[in-house]
C-alpha cells in the first residue's frame, strides 16, 4: 500500500514540475512579434507599457514597438533566457534600459515578463 502512495506522489511531483517548468528557447523562437497583455492592470512602473503594444524582435537584434520606439536589445539565452532593450528616454534626450526574462511553459506561447506579480507581459503571437 505505502508503494502505491509513494509511486502516486513521485507521479504527482513529475507532472508539477512539467507543467511549472521554464523551458529553454530556441534562437529562433525568440524572434517575432509579441502583443501586450494584462496592461489594464494598475500602474505599477512607467518602463512598461499600459496601452496596447506590440514589440517587434528582430533577428539583427533591433526591435520596434510604440511604446519604447526602435532601438536594439541583447539575448542572454541560458536556462532562464533574458533580455535587455536599448532605447531612448521618453524625453529623447537619454538612453534608457529595460532588463526582463522570457517564460516559455508547457503548452504555452513564449512570453516577456514585464510584472510578474501582475501579470504583466508581452505575449508572442507567431
Amino acid at each position: 500500500m505505502s508503494k502505491i502512495f509513494l509511486a502516486l506522489f513521485v507521479i504527482i511531483l513529475v507532472v508539477f514540475f512539467i507543467l511549472n517548468i521554464n523551458f529553454p528557447l530556441k534562437k529562433h523562437e525568440i524572434y517575432g512579434k509579441y502583443v501586450n497583455r494584462n496592461f489594464d492592470k494598475p500602474i505599477c512602473c512607467v518602463e512598461a507599457p499600459h496601452t496596447e503594444d506590440t514589440l517587434i524582435l528582430y533577428e539583427d537584434k533591433t526591435f520596434e514597438s510604440k511604446f519604447y520606439g526602435a532601438g536594439t536589445y541583447i539575448l542572454y539565452n541560458g536556462i532562464n533566457p533574458e533580455i535587455e532593450l536599448f532605447y531612448k528616454d521618453f524625453n529623447h534626450s537619454s538612453s534608457a534600459i529595460y532588463k526582463t526574462y522570457f517564460l516559455n511553459g508547457i503548452f504555452e506561447k513564449p512570453k516577456i515578463m514585464l510584472n510578474a506579480d501582475m501579470n504583466h507581459y508581452y505575449e508572442k503571437l507567431d
